[in-house]
């Protein structure tokens, strides 16, 4: 039974009687519909009996967590509240679900048991678009839920279920969302058929205490990777607040130590500003990875957060995140050197030898990057969902081992076997090819199943540096490319940009170091290394202009130049952090840089 809608500021989402078993009504009235921005309510019966709710934008209850208002839920005492009162948002349809970092709500319970309106993510398993689970949050399975108040959930911290029971994730035993992901590192949100779904909240239905129920919800903010949005619910329908902190929202000034600087053993101060006009909710600080406990500073809109560590010599590297009161997060992440050597530097000591580890590292983290961003091809035959691609990718197939290992150094003197297992988790394989510094090879294959596959070749190869290339194809027409490399060596000590007396190889490190200058010029800016455009390699770009200098990595006799090689390793990696997930390298936002964290 349907009720007009009222159309004045009081804006509602109207009650519906649901008797029929599966019926799904829209309950969205036309005079809300510019304030909903996507949102749509939606009234599902959990049984044959039904029963009866009712949704609708209001003041209050108490006092909300922003602005004067709320989007609150009744559900009636008829059949014990077996209804399922749901607004559900598509418009976050594939996003990988390894990168939603974020889903923070406010709830308040006015009357019933104590239970509070629920968070659910619809996801695809397959890649084919196309919702095959859903995924549920429920406050009362996470912590107390006290009446007449409001209360902050984290949800992507907590525990969920799975409506399959799939994941290790049960009604009875929720889990982790890392337990989901353990399973399907490649789930994406999605949209069920019907249309109703994506990211949802709810009341009803699970568990008991629903009849005659009644509670409100507001303040829930959705952040990913690809971007953030905070959702305010007001007595005029949605506040829709969008863009990370790349576009507006926190930055940070004051980092210290200073990016790469270099800072003698003993009590070093880490410490960073961060601002925002909005009013800062939280500002937060790693370093190596491991969150710290600061002392924290200023006011509502400034915040100065500090910690003193004894520090002895080595690398670290430091993260800072502050969140806006809008939900909005920007993050800053810089290097710096502990040495007694004022002049020892991240990549070179201070007489010039350069530090292997370090470059190794870099360069190799950098090439493996570069592929995955622009072609889509995967360094360890795993789907990546939380590094943007340009390439399309198949989150369904994987390589499980692949020989040789992955800049491994063989002796000449032993066959090489080259191979890959390849597993598909949907459609059969219908083919796998190998590549040896891109020539194709005649390969044996080994099936389990027709998902399964175990492909291989042995050569013996004389000495010198090979890149194996694999590629995957299922019958559905789906492809995941790896692609690795190694050295055949008499000396185990050898590496693709190192002698064995640690001595860097100028052509090799030349040639990496080109083809990531020349290639991220282009695909940033549309300078061209030849001056020609090249439509076979990805460019954010609008026009094409001529090639730039190179910097000087070594001289005539193949010596290297530290400071130029230094340059270039920080403004790389300064740069891939930016374009990949908008993370500064100086505390401030770089609008002339493109980034996917748009």
């Amino acid at each position: 039974m349907w009720q007009p809608a009222h159309l004045v500021a009081r804006v509602r989402l109207l009650a519906v009687a649901a008797l029929l078993l599966g019926a799904v009504l829209s309950v969205l009235p036309v005079a809300a519909q510019e304030s909903m921005d996507g949102w749509s309510g939606y009234v599902e019966a959990c049984g044959t009996d039904g029963g009866f709710a009712q949704q609708e934008f209001a003041p209050g209850p108490g006092t909300p967590p922003y602005g004067t208002g709320s989007l609150q839920f009744s559900v009636a005492v008829v059949n014990e509240g077996r209804i399922w009162s749901q607004l559900v948002q598509p418009t976050v349809a594939r996003t990988a679900l390894a990168v939603v970092r974020e889903i923070r709500y406010w709830t308040f319970v006015t009357r019933g048991g104590a239970v509070a309106p629920h968070v659910f993510l619809d996801v695809d398993l397959n890649d084919d678009g196309v919702a095959d689970d859903r995924l549920i949050y429920q406050p009362e399975l996470n912590g107390t839920v006290t009446p007449l108040t409001w209360q902050e959930w984290e949800a992507i911290g907590g525990r969920w279920w799975s409506q399959r029971g799939l994941g290790g994730l049960l009604p009875s035993a929720p889990g982790p969302l890392a337990s989901y992901l353990q399973a399907f590192p490649g789930a994406r949100l999605a949209v069920p058929e019907s249309g109703q779904g994506g990211l949802g909240v709810g009341v009803g239905c699970l568990g008991s205490g629903w009849g005659g129920w009644q509670g409100a919800i507001d303040a829930l903010l959705f952040r990913s990777d690809p971007f953030t949005v905070f959702w305010n619910f007001e007595s005029t329908g949605v506040v829709t607040t969008r863009g990370g902190g790349v576009t507006a929202g926190p930055t940070f000034r004051e980092l210290t130590p200073h990016p790469w600087a270099t800072v003698a053993p003993g009590t070093v101060r880490i410490a960073v500003t961060a601002t925002s006009d909005d009013g800062l909710r939280s500002v937060r600080l790693w370093l190596n990875n491991n969150e710290l406990s600061p002392t924290v500073t200023g006011d509502d809109r400034t915040k100065t957060v500090s910690v003193q560590r004894t520090l002895q010599p080595g690398f670290f590297t430091v993260r800072a995140t502050a969140t806006d009161i809008h939900g909005r997060s920007f993050t800053a992440q810089w290097q710096f050197v502990v040495s007694a050597n004022a002049r020892d530097g991240w990549w070179f000591t201070a007489d010039g030898t350069p530090r292997r580890v370090q470059i190794e590292q870099s360069l190799r983290t950098l090439s493996e990057a570069f592929r995955w961003h622009f072609f889509g091809i995967s360094w360890d035959g795993a789907y990546h969902p939380e590094m943007p691609t340009h390439g399309t990718v198949s989150s369904t197939i994987r390589f499980v081992t692949r020989s040789p290992m992955h800049f491994m150094t063989l002796p000449p003197t032993d066959p090489v076997m080259i191979a890959v297992e390849v597993l598909s988790t949907d459609q059969p394989l219908a083919s796998v090819e190998l590549r040896l510094n891109g020539q194709l090879l005649n390969v044996e294959i080994s099936q389990d199943d027709a998902r399964s596959w175990l492909v291989f070749t042995v050569r013996q190869l004389e000495p010198g540096l090979y890149g194996v290339t694999a590629t995957a194809r299922d019958t559905a027409g789906r492809t995941l490319t790896t692609s690795w490399g190694f050295v055949v060596s008499s000396n185990p000590n050898e590496s693709p940009w190192f002698t064995p007396d640690g001595r860097l190889k100028a052509d090799t490190v030349s040639r990496t170091l080109r083809t990531l200058v020349e290639g991220f010029r282009w695909h940033l800016y549309g300078v061209s290394w030849d001056g020609q455009p090249h439509p076979e390699f990805p460019t954010h770009a609008t026009s094409v202009s001529g090639p730039q200098p190179l910097r000087q990595w070594f001289d005539s006799q193949g010596r290297p130049n530290p400071e130029a090689i230094t340059q270039e390793l920080r403004s790389l990696e300064e740069v891939f952090r930016w374009h990949f997930w908008g993370i500064s390298w100086d505390g401030g936002r770089h609008p002339d840089v493109p980034t996917h964290a748009n």
